[in-house]
Formats: C-alpha cells, structure tokens, sequence
C-alpha cells in the first residue's frame, strides 16, 4: 500500500489524507469493527457490520463534507481516524471525533488520541477559521472529556434527564471549545500541544472532582433540595 501524505506531523503522531485507495483497503473498513474501538460509539455504529464496499461508500461520500484525516504513527503504522463534520461556513462552527486502535503501539495509547485531537483542533482555527468546535461522548469516557478539556472543550450538558437513562455510562454529554479559549491556551503554551511531558504532567494535575461529576451533583442535590420544600408546601 503506498503511504498517505502527511497533512500535520505531530510528536507522536502525524496526520494524513485518506485516499480513495485506501478507503477501499484492508485497515480503514476493519476499525469499525473491532469491538475494543466502537464500544463507546453509538448504536449505528457498534451495528455497523463494517465492509469495504461501505467504506469506500463512506469516502466518497463525506470527502467533501468532512475533514478527515488518518491516524498514523510514526512508524506509518495508521491507526484510526479524526475528523470534522456538521462544517457550518456562515456560523463557523464544526463537529470533532475520533476512533484510535488502543491496541497499536498501546504504551502511547492514552495520548495519540489527545495530540490527533490538538492537532485537529488547531487546524480548524487556524487554517478552516473556525469559531467553535463542538464534540459528545457519554460517561464513559468522561476521564477522555476532563483530559479534552486541556485542550480548552468544556462542558456544555447532557442529552437528557439523568432520570430517564437506565445506564448512566450511556449518557450522552456534548462539549464546545471556542476560538478564545483555543488562543488563550496556543498564546500560553505556543500550541495546544507542546509536548508529551508537559501533557502527561497536566494529565496527572487534573482535579480527581472533574466539573462533570460537579453539575452531577449539584443537579441531583438542587433537585432534592426543591422537591423537598414542595412537598412541605
């Protein structure tokens, strides 16, 4: 297969251009099935039943409307996808997300998904022009969100009420990073990412008590706290 064009090189990293042959090869269509990768996903694609004819399907017709870039180590070994989509020119707004193999080099396994992360992030300001970027997940990867957070995603709310979800690691949560709080941490830092030292030492100084686990709560104390003073109405 012959190697993609690298797009950003990262430290760890480096980002590349799909192409339509690759697309219609033995490494992308293969992602979407390995359980280890879409187990956070949602339904449509842990579903998905991924083949190469719907990846090549899936290329061409999303190359342009996303952004979309493979994973690749620096050994050339590609590894996953980060991608931009929902594009909004008049608004500037767009969508971020990511699957990785944790099982490719997994000793940086916890960090090839945040630098891809960076490294999109600051493509889309800088290059795209965009305003705001936006992202979801659910509770399980809420540790994932307070590691984004470096990279200045807050966070935004839930999809819907904690009550109505059975499995609370299900539910859904949305985040938003802004073109301010983007160059404010590129200003202090030079780059969102700097280095892994530096990212790994931040990773560690993060609060055990993340402000998800705080609206958390507050949601359920505010919530007891009302209904207790209706009900002594």
């Amino acid at each position: 297969m012959t190697k993609l064009k690298i797009i950003m090189k990262g430290e760890i990293i480096n980002l590349c251009l799909p192409t339509l042959e690759f697309a219609k090869g033995d490494v992308w269509y293969k992602w979407l099935n390995k359980p280890i990768i879409i187990k956070n996903l949602k339904n449509h694609y842990r579903k998905l039943n991924n083949t190469k004819k719907k990846q090549e399907k899936f290329f061409l017709t999303n190359r342009n409307k996303r952004v979309l870039f493979v994973i690749s180590t620096k050994d050339h070994i590609y590894k996953g996808i980060v991608s931009l989509s929902s594009i909004d020119k008049d608004q500037k707004t767009c969508e971020i997300a990511l699957i990785s193999d944790p099982t490719i080099e997994p000793y940086l396994a916890p960090y090839t998904g945040l630098e891809a992360i960076a490294l999109m992030t600051s493509y889309a300001f800088d290059k795209m022009k965009m305003k705001k970027i936006n992202g979801a997940g659910n509770l399980n990867l809420k540790r994932w969100q307070q590691r984004m957070e470096l990279f200045g995603y807050q966070f935004n709310f839930f999809e819907k009420n904690l009550d109505k979800t059975k499995d609370k690691n299900k539910l859904n949560y949305f985040v938003s990073c802004n073109y301010e709080n983007y160059k404010y941490l590129k200003k202090r830092r030079k780059k969102l990412w700097d280095n892994l030292a530096s990212m790994t030492l931040r990773i560690k100084k993060l609060p055990k008590v993340s402000f998800q686990d705080m609206q958390m709560n507050l949601i359920n104390q505010k919530k007891i706290e009302y209904y207790k003073n209706i009900f002594n109405l």
